[in-house]
């Protein structure tokens, strides 16, 4: 069996039947698309109130990610891959542009904040993420835009990027982190000034 027909066996065993829960489907779709927006809500809530041990986990978790989706912009030009509904392949239930469908930017995303808390030894978090990843990783699939393969590939971008992240992280990490942060200050002093942000 070759990676392709794998690929498309285990998106129809994941796809949503046309005769799906209407629950089901507007639990996928929330996973699909919301999540992401609380995640980054979260994340920028973190960033103005959190203390100097947060602010820097934000910045190594959006650097990471801003990585990882150039990693894979970069490999969409040199593999395209359709999306299911291009291929004209199972059932979609959200309108999405006919983009590359290989990596998946949710699952880089997802997958790229949990495995940076992981590698920081936030375990509780970086688990946590992590099954949320996988969430959106079925949701996405399950909706009809996604292929398992763009779930997979984009896992292993993120666990790439996280590992060479982790040296770089152990060099830079400091450095960039105050430097972030001494520009924020500057940005934002008259909020800081006034309490309203830390």
């Amino acid at each position: 069996m070759s990676l392709e027909t794998l690929n498309l066996s285990l998106f129809h065993v994941i796809n949503g039947a046309q005769d799906a829960s209407q629950f089901i489907i507007r639990l996928a779709i929330f996973f699909a698309n919301d999540l992401l927006y609380i995640l980054l809500f979260i994340l920028t809530f973190l960033w103005f109130y959190g203390d100097q041990d947060l602010k820097n986990r934000v910045i190594k978790s959006v650097f990471l990610t801003c990585v990882s989706l150039l990693v894979g912009y970069v490999i969409s030009l040199f593999y395209h891959h359709s999306r299911p509904f291009v291929m004209g392949v199972g059932t979609t239930f959200i309108e999405h542009a006919p983009t590359a469908s290989f990596p998946s930017n949710h699952m880089l995303i997802f997958s790229t904040i949990a495995l940076s808390y992981l590698f920081a030894q936030r375990k509780m978090i970086g688990i946590i993420l992590l099954f949320l990843s996988f969430v959106v990783a079925w949701s996405r699939i399950y909706l009809g835009v996604h292929f398992p393969l763009d779930m997979l590939g984009a896992f292993i971008v993120a666990l790439l990027v996280n590992t060479a992240g982790y040296y770089f992280w152990n060099a830079y990490g400091t450095s960039l982190t105050a430097f972030c942060i001494h520009l924020y200050q500057i940005i934002c002093k008259p909020l800081l000034d006034r309490g309203l942000i830390k």
